[in-house]
């Protein structure tokens, strides 16, 4: 059968099976990105970041490098344009009725494809929102869309869903709190999985399988896990190494339920810790406190970000942290679960809210001797925050 036969079947027999949340819930979210969209005047919104989709429509699927844009008008029904290895991601899990598919082997044409789609459709005209700045838009795809709608007037919203994404309704918070357990399951699981013997893939399968176990979703970040003077590098994961006494661990997870990850950060030593760990783990956990005390609705990220830079001053001189304290996390797809639109950092200037969740990755590097990580996932409560991910913090002491 073709492609249109097989979506056809599919909708008739599956059709937005697969959403996870409530019509209730994706009404409630149309509704607010209708009213940015008046706000801001545009009369066409071109949605092409996986996480924003996924949180208008439920549209579901690994495949992130695979053209999907959603259509939406300020009035009247949206149009979902993805490719033909896409149908379920946008027939079974979604509730858009109007889908047109393009050629999975011919990516390169999908920007004229859709460019002659809106025209046919008379959505080629007037302010046009697009998202140039967030992953999922081809740079030839975007150029070409933009050479096809000669007559309308282009307009920058990468963040207009993003922005609107940032406080999470009680359905959203409590998928960040199951996914906060299953991320728990796996630390748990692998600072069990530390002995004489062990790789850092020894202890990074525990962790995968035990939260796949506890009902993980596909994740948006492998498990990171690195041992001795690796762990002083940020951004590294396992490589068949093993573990020497006198090593420290260091795990970062996220596990996901339902797109949704509570990443966490914690550190375990084989036997006793190298010299130094103990001063940095103090200023690390002094650094996460002050980040805990300092959150709350109406303060300003800035504001955080100071008070944190403040407590780590005794080890400045030494070790090396990138200068974010927080961010938002929610929806996340490989190749990350950040939302990568607001920090609490030096210069963000964004008010806190209630309903607000981040990531508190506080991470201290020492190059060529150790690294120490500990952090949290937190919520923005009405007075002030919570911890969402709450395994012991302290340096976890594991005997030879």
């Amino acid at each position: 059968m073709d492609a249109s036969t097989y979506a056809g079947k599919l909708a008739d027999s599956l059709g937005g099976a697969g959403l996870v949340f409530p019509m209730a819930e994706h009404e409630a979210r149309l509704a607010a990105v209708h009213a940015a969209m008046a706000g801001n005047e545009l009369d066409l919104l071109l949605i092409s970041h996986h996480c924003d989709l996924n949180w208008l429509t439920g549209y579901d699927g690994f495949g992130v490098g695979n053209h999907a844009v959603l259509a939406l008008p300020r009035e009247g029904a949206p149009l979902l344009h993805s490719t033909t290895m896409e149908i379920p991601a946008a027939v079974m899990n979604t509730w858009i009725e109007d889908i047109v598919l393009g050629s999975w082997a011919h990516p390169g044409g999908m920007g004229g494809e859709l460019a002659k789609l809106l025209k046919t459709r008379g959505l080629d005209r007037g302010r046009i929102g697009l998202q140039p700045r967030r992953a999922g838009l081809r740079a030839d795809t975007y150029q070409a869309l933009l050479g096809g709608l000669d007559g309308a007037d282009p307009v920058d919203a990468s963040d207009l869903v993003g922005r609107l994404r940032l406080v999470k309704s009680p359905a959203e918070i409590d998928c960040l709190r199951r996914a906060a357990a299953i991320t728990e399951a796996g630390v748990a699981a692998s600072f069990a999985a530390i002995g004489p013997g062990a790789t850092d893939n020894d202890i990074v399968r525990a962790g995968f399988d035990a939260m796949l176990a506890a009902g993980s979703d596909f994740l948006a970040i492998q498990p990171i896990a690195t041992t001795g003077v690796r762990t002083g590098g940020g951004h590294q994961t396992h490589r068949r190494v093993p573990l020497v006494e006198g090593d420290l661990v260091f795990l970062e997870y996220g596990g996901n339920f339902k797109r949704y990850t509570a990443p966490l950060m914690r550190m375990a030593s084989f036997g006793a810790p190298p010299d130094g760990a103990d001063k940095v783990v103090e200023a690390c956990l002094a650094t996460l406190q002050a980040v805990l005390d300092g959150v709350r609705p109406g303060r300003s990220c800035d504001d955080v970000a100071r008070e944190a830079r403040a407590a780590h001053r005794a080890v400045d001189d030494e070790s090396y942290i990138a200068g974010v304290y927080g961010y938002h996390v929610g929806v996340g797809y490989p190749p990350t679960w950040a939302d990568s639109i607001g920090f609490i950092a030096e210069g963000v200037e964004d008010e806190l809210r209630p309903g607000m969740t981040f990531h508190l990755p506080l991470a201290f590097r020492l190059p060529g001797r150790f690294g120490i990580g500990i952090s949290e996932t937190i919520l923005v409560t009405e007075d002030g925050c919570e911890a969402l991910t709450s395994y012991p913090r302290e340096l976890r002491r594991i005997a030879v």
